[in-house]
């Protein structure tokens, strides 16, 4: 939300800015347990003013305070009935309201027996009956408001003294250093003031930390390159060297873009020779589908039949997973489908001599007058070289230039090209048999000192795979369709959701949400930047365009290769390489992007500058990369957490340090501004709860002024129709 807020700083002074708001974060924290006990002990006399106030209006005090006085009563045994003297009940009834004497000790069985003897003695008589000692039980009085301060706990009361955490240390520390420590009566006191000083510390710094983080978000730069644009190989510069140069380049961009996609969209894993975290976004997310319909016009061509192919699909998606910087930027969608094509005759065909063992494989004509697409002589195996080798040709959106003519039947749908790929096996064994319709291997071949035998694929011809892609691009929204320079009228029209295209037709761009990535654009408005930097960005995502320069190389089946045995594959393996190359094709997105934007390509020989001149020079600072050793610093929560510290710390302020102020000792800030704030709160709710009443008052007002006024109607209209009748019966 305030990404536009942010500065991009060294790792050094970023991490100096976190450590600075940490540390103002730590030094609030007395102030922050100040105010905290502020409202804590406001809470707690709101909460005992409320109970004593109810309890006293139900009367539980009386009651209480009656069970306490009866409590103190003396147990006294009172003498026989024998010898009472007469007066006793009087007497007795008497001393119920007098104060209890003074608890006496019990006397012992000797004592008890020797003053009986001598009573009786002196008497003459015989000994008196057995009569009940006097006993009196003295019970200490409970306290009716009982006192949490005094001897009993001065831990307590020490913290119930102190205002903030440093003056509760404070009353823990002092006697340490007037008296000494021989002198401070109670060691577990020591204890405690030192583990509540540091669990305060760490609760301190543990939230500090947490806050401080906030001010750090990721390493997302803009790209800061002035030599921005798009820089293309002219096929007519005529030298060698270029050519070869470009070819290079090419090969490294493909390269480049496959290792990526192997290290990075599947594991991302941190110790791979060259970091994930370079692209503002790692990957782009896609989906795979498998037993999807045959692409092809006709379902014949795939070899497992009409649901045996697979689907890459990213869906629609905006162009800033790309790390295109712009208010509103364009949607993209890449969509691969694959399948292994029909080998059987007459796409196939034997044309083998005695000598020779020749295959023509009739997927469509070449350029050069050629009726069939591929061809293969003799057997691969027997060649000594353990790859895998690749042919693939390539048909466009505008397959009238192109040098291979897919078959009427293998064509793809509109607005989609198609990748043919030819995969022959050499010399490989695997170490089981392997059923995959392009890696196939099944013959066993037995060798001297090994049990087990190893396969390998004896058939020569060449297993054929083909893809086709579809490459969109669409308006911001992904729906509404706009007027834009993008293409002239008449172009295909493509629906966001469409999954196998729609042919040519005359509606205008009015109707059109997405097209073709090669389209043509015309020139009568001008583009916005972030257009041709997505466009541009996906003229080379494709099946083609990710093997052409590696072939064989491209396959992850040759890197399985040790010698002449490969690892044992799966029996879908072609799968796996599918969803690989796609990956490549995604990844290649984003390495073109942030090519344009940094004119990778400026100072390469033979290459031209083909930027249009309404996006020359506006290619620059809208690519944002992830940079090593550069953190972003959100400028608010920098400033806004320290100014937060400042604000609690004069908020913990004692209204008497302002002059002329008069206010109680203890009195804060905040407790000035909670107060002014509740007293404000209370006013306007008595407020509304007035004008609601008035409301109420006037409703009701009216309410019964309404319905008196109807009822005098009423009687008057009685009265008027009775009139008559009442005059005749006076009358009589």
């Amino acid at each position: 939300m305030f990404s536009e807020y942010q500065i991009l700083a060294t790792d050094f002074w970023s991490q100096w800015m976190t450590a600075f708001v940490a540390v103002c974060l730590t030094l609030t924290s007395p102030y922050v347990f100040k105010i905290s006990r502020s409202f804590l002990i406001w809470i707690c006399i709101t909460l005992a003013t409320a109970a004593k106030a109810w309890s006293s209006a139900h009367g539980f005090e009386s009651v209480e305070r009656q069970h306490l006085l009866a409590s103190d009563d003396e147990v006294v045994a009172q003498p026989s009935a024998t010898e009472q003297p007469a007066d006793a009940s009087n007497k007795s009834s008497s001393r119920k309201h007098a104060d209890p004497p003074p608890a006496q000790s019990i006397p012992t069985s000797e004592s008890l027996d020797t003053t009986s003897n001598d009573s009786g003695r002196s008497a003459g008589t015989s000994p008196p009956t057995a009569a009940t000692v006097q006993i009196t039980q003295s019970r200490p009085k409970p306290a009716l408001e009982p006192s949490t301060r005094g001897s009993q706990n001065p831990a307590i009361d020490d913290l119930l003294e102190s205002s903030d955490s440093r003056d509760t240390v404070w009353h823990y520390v002092k006697p340490l250093l007037q008296r000494g420590a021989r002198e401070f009566r109670a060691p577990s006191k020591t204890m405690i003031v030192i583990a509540t000083v540091l669990f305060g510390l760490f609760i301190a710094q543990a939230v500090a930390g947490v806050f401080s983080t906030k001010i750090v978000s990721d390493r997302a730069g803009l790209s800061s390159s002035q030599r921005c644009g798009i820089w293309q190989y002219d096929d007519d510069a005529g030298e060698d060297e270029a050519y070869r140069q470009d070819l290079l380049n090419n090969h490294n961009k493909e390269a480049r873009a496959s290792q990526y996609a192997r290290t990075c969209y599947d594991s991302g894993d941190s110790s791979a020779p060259f970091s994930c975290n370079m692209f503002y976004n790692q990957s782009i997310a896609y989906k795979t589908l498998t037993n999807q319909r045959c692409p092809f016009a006709s379902p014949d061509m795939c070899l497992e039949g009409l649901y045996s192919a697979i689907t890459f699909d990213t869906g629609l998606v905006d162009a800033t997973i790309i790390g295109i910087n712009a208010p509103s930027t364009h949607k993209l969608r890449r969509k691969t489908t694959c399948s292994p094509l029909n080998m059987s005759e007459p796409y196939v065909q034997s044309v083998s001599s005695s000598t020779n063992e020749t295959y023509h494989y009739h997927y469509g004509s070449k350029k050069d007058g050629t009726a069939y697409t591929f061809d293969t002589s003799g057997r691969p195996f027997q060649w000594l070289a353990p790859v895998y080798s690749v042919n693939t040709y390539f048909s466009s959106l505008d397959p009238g230039d192109d040098y291979w003519q897919p078959l009427p039947s293998l064509r793809p749908p509109a607005d989609s090209t198609l990748t043919i790929i030819f995969v022959s096996s050499m010399h490989i064994y695997h170490t089981k048999p392997n059923l995959d319709p392009i890696f196939h291997a099944t013959e066993p071949r037995y060798f001297d000192g090994y049990r087990d035998p190893y396969y390998y694929n004896s058939d020569p011809r060449a297993r054929v795979l083909a893809c086709v892609d579809e490459t969109k691009l669409c308006s911001p929204d992904g729906k509404t369709p706009a007027r834009t320079t993008f293409d002239p009228p008449g172009m295909a029209v493509l629906s966001p959701d469409s999954s196998r295209g729609v042919g040519v037709s005359d509606i205008d761009l009015t109707s059109k949400s997405c097209w073709p990535v090669t389209a043509p654009a015309s020139g009568d408005n001008p583009s916005p930047p972030d257009y041709w930097l997505t466009k541009w960005s996906l003229r080379s995502s494709n099946i083609y365009d990710s093997l052409k320069f590696r072939l064989g190389t491209a396959l992850l089946a040759q890197e399985s290769i040790s010698q002449s045995v490969s690892l044992p594959l799966g029996s879908k393996h072609w799968q796996s390489e599918a969803s690989q190359l796609f990956a490549t094709s995604l990844a290649r997105i984003q390495y073109d992007a942030w090519d344009m934007a940094i004119g990778a390509d400026r100072e390469k020989p033979g290459y031209v500058e083909v930027t249009p001149d309404e996006a020359k020079g506006r290619l620059c600072r809208i690519v944002k990369m992830k940079r090593e050793n550069y953190t972003n610093v959100n400028l608010l929560a920098f400033i806004g957490l320290p100014c937060l510290a400042f604000t609690i710390f004069i908020l913990s302020w004692d209204v008497r340090t302002f002059p002329g102020v008069k206010a109680p000792k203890g009195v804060m800030v905040v407790d000035v501004i909670a107060r002014w704030l509740v007293n404000i709160s209370a006013k306007l709710l008595v407020g509304v709860c007035r004008l609601i009443a008035l409301f109420l008052r006037s409703a009701i007002d009216f309410s019964k002024k309404t319905i008196l006024g109807k009822t005098r109607g009423s009687q008057e209209t009685g009265h008027a129709s009775n009139g008559d009748g009442n005059d005749a019966s006076a009358f009589v």
